[in-house]
């Protein structure tokens, strides 16, 4: 997974807990700039002081709110210069039975699950077809999804 990360771009939402705060430990270690969006913005504040990444990398974030995600990655490019990888690591995953008929939970679930990575990849790429290059990973059930997002 960090095979010529040195020096390159990342975004990673959901960085503030769990596999998107290992993530940015893992990458940070390997020569990465980060920006670490969450909605947890305490948290992530700790993580990118601990990282030594400087105040900016951490972003208030809620992937529920496309503004907010194009905020994210655009503070990424103003800051870096680019976007070379969107790590889309937000998600939750409802526990109650179906029986039970939380909606509401479901229709959190589907907007920060589906929605949220949409809404990330719609931030990221005109920055990315701009540059001629770019990756996006999805986390899902901590199983890691990568693609070439574009390559020309």
């Amino acid at each position: 997974m960090t095979e010529g990360i040195e020096g390159k771009v990342a975004v990673i939402t959901g960085a503030s807990s769990g596999l998107g705060e290992a993530t940015a430990r893992h990458l940070a270690k390997n020569g990465a700039s980060l920006v670490l969006g969450a909605r947890r913005l305490e948290r992530l504040q700790v993580l990118a002081d601990e990282l030594a990444l400087g105040a900016a990398a951490a972003v208030e974030t809620d992937v529920i709110d496309f503004a907010q995600v194009k905020r994210l990655v655009d503070h990424a490019v103003q800051s870096h210069g680019r976007i070379d990888v969107i790590i889309n690591n937000a998600g939750l995953m409802p526990h109650s039975p179906l029986e039970r008929l939380k909606i509401d939970d479901w229709n959190r679930t589907i907007d920060v699950n589906i929605k949220g990575v949409l809404y990330g990849i719609a931030a990221a790429l005109p920055h990315m077809k701009a540059q001629r290059s770019g990756h996006r990973a999805r986390v899902r059930n901590g199983v890691r999804q990568r693609g070439r997002v574009l390559s020309l």
